[in-house]
């Protein structure tokens, strides 16, 4: 029986041993679990966050374009007015209620109108506001430099730069 008895110790000696090394083996395929699920929910929530920029951006982009197509009608509107407000100059000058000479700054009226008009469309591109708040700033601008709304709108649309426009 001596030599059983020494077998034994270390039989169970050597399965302590390989259960220690198993454990050993689990806890570290444990610990790269837990970091690789870490990392799954890391790039998870930047997904999340990717997507939801993605649709704000979308969101943005109808709105702009939705802006287009209000700038497009409003611009349409205003070619309709003028060319009515032409014709009605046009009206009146041949059956002589009006002169020459009233005509035409009935004419340049009507094309200042038409460049604020196109200025206030460019304002509000720019800033993203009402046209209410657009012509505000164009008058805030002409009160500011002491010159007519008309000699701001010529430059934003010439240039349509913005820049120098005061903000609200």
């Amino acid at each position: 029986m001596g030599p059983m008895n020494d077998e034994r110790p270390d039989s169970e000696s050597e399965l302590r041993r390989q259960m220690d090394e198993l454990r050993e083996v689990v806890a570290a395929n444990r610990a790269d679990i837990d970091s690789l699920l870490g990392r799954a929910d890391k790039a998870n929530h930047r997904a999340a966050v990717s997507e939801t920029r993605a649709d704000a951006a979308e969101r943005r982009a109808d709105a702009d374009e939705e802006l287009a197509a209000d700038d497009r009608r409003r611009i349409d509107d205003l070619e309709v007015h003028v060319d009515l407000d032409r014709a009605m100059i046009l009206e009146l000058q041949a059956e002589g209620l009006i002169s020459q000479k009233l005509a035409e700054q009935l004419k340049e009226a009507l094309h200042a109108s038409r460049r604020i008009g196109a200025a206030i469309g460019i304002v509000m591109a720019n800033r993203k506001v009402t046209e209410a708040a657009a012509f505000l700033i164009l008058t805030k601008a002409s009160q500011n430099s002491n010159r007519k709304v008309r000699v701001i709108a010529d430059e934003v649309v010439a240039t349509g730069d913005v820049s120098d426009l005061p903000r609200l």
